[in-house]
């Protein structure tokens, strides 16, 4: 009876000893896991929060590098564009202020003493011819036409020569003044173009920044994913 007793006590021993063995593996496998599941956790927060810095001092470093190109030189650089019209550097021949204008013609330039050398000249013949004793018979009256003919031709081609002249030097006026103007009108679109290409290139590096700045800013998220999916399977791997 004792060993039967005995023998029995010492099977329930063994049971309950493989029991709280068996408990005390899976506790501790337990704990275990706990552990590395809650040093994972703490492990996943910090990365988090190193990217959340890294992503803050990307955005801080293209928005406060010092660069050339700003949103703002972008905008002008559009409105510029779009207001830019290459014909308000051509001078407008229509404006009645860059148009030739002369209204002189030859007679503008007979000599104010016309008529009295045309008196004189006819005077003088009619002088002559008495002197002559033609008197003022028909070869007196012919010499004095023919005299006032020539003398008018004289001074009428003097007035041309003078009206020609006069034009001419107008003309090369008027030719130096739209020489001038049409060489400012340029010189002011080598300008405008040399600022348009200046607006240009500060556009143009506000541009290559802000594709920079997403590109790494999308760099980052991923791999902040990348990061946050190995600490995922991690994770489960110690559930």
């Amino acid at each position: 009876m004792i060993p039967a007793i005995i023998a029995g006590v010492a099977a329930l021993g063994s049971a309950a000893a493989t029991y709280y063995g068996n408990k005390y593996a899976a506790d501790k496998a337990s704990a275990s896991r706990a552990a590395a599941a809650q040093k994972i956790g703490e492990m996943q927060g910090q990365s988090n929060q190193y990217y959340d810095q890294m992503i803050r001092d990307i955005g801080n470093y293209y928005d406060n590098r010092g660069s050339l190109g700003t949103a703002t030189d972008a905008k002008n650089y559009k409105d510029a564009i779009g207001a830019y019209d290459p014909n308000s550097f051509a001078l407008d021949m229509n404006d009645p202020n860059n148009q030739f204008g002369y209204d002189k013609t030859a007679d503008s330039f007979i000599n104010p003493y016309y008529d009295k050398i045309i008196g004189d000249t006819a005077a003088t013949v009619q002088h002559t011819a008495a002197g002559a004793g033609l008197g003022r018979g028909s070869g007196a009256a012919q010499a004095i036409a023919d005299a006032v003919v020539k003398k008018n031709e004289e001074l009428y081609n003097d007035a041309y020569n003078r009206f020609t002249d006069d034009r001419q030097f107008e003309y090369n006026r008027y030719a130096d003044y739209i020489a001038n103007k049409q060489r400012q009108l340029s010189e002011l679109r080598a300008a405008t173009d040399t600022k348009l290409s200046m607006q240009g290139n500060l556009a143009n590096d506000y541009y290559s920044v802000m594709d920079a700045k997403q590109s790494d800013l999308l760099k980052a998220q991923q791999d902040r994913q990348g990061t946050m999916s190995t600490y995922a399977q991690a994770m489960m791997g110690v559930a």
